[in-house]
């Protein structure tokens, strides 16, 4: 009877020992994997940053002139004709020129003007 019982033992010592050395090779597993997807992460991260640049070069005003510069080119600088110059009227301009001011007034919080520091700043000349 001690034999069976001892057998029975074994058996779930065994069953367990094998439980937790296949959980820890899912954890080692799973670290390598996550290295993995960080170098892949780090790679594109690197690929973006170069790509950015790419475009940021072909942007540049420099490259611009460059690419307008040379003979085949069909790009142009613009000339006096090409500017569109928009009539307005007294009116229009002196409002919006005064518009702003009130505008700005009733953006500020009254509770905000009894305080001191609620005053918006102004500079000081200097004499």
């Amino acid at each position: 009877m001690h034999l069976c019982k001892f057998l029975k033992f074994m058996g779930v010592v065994i069953v367990l020992a094998l439980t937790y050395i296949h959980m820890q090779m899912q954890i080692v597993d799973l670290a390598y994997r996550g290295n993995n997807k960080e170098q892949q992460i780090r790679t594109l991260i690197e690929e973006n940053g170069n790509t950015t640049y790419k475009i940021l070069m072909l942007k540049s005003a420099n490259h611009l002139g460059v690419a307008m510069l040379k003979e085949d080119s069909d790009m142009q600088f613009a000339d006096a004709h090409d500017v569109v110059q928009i009539a307005a009227s007294e009116e229009f301009l002196m409002e919006d020129a005064l518009g702003e001011q009130p505008k700005l007034a009733k953006r500020t919080n009254p509770l905000l003007s009894l305080l001191s520091f609620g005053i918006e700043a102004e500079a000081k000349t200097a004499e």
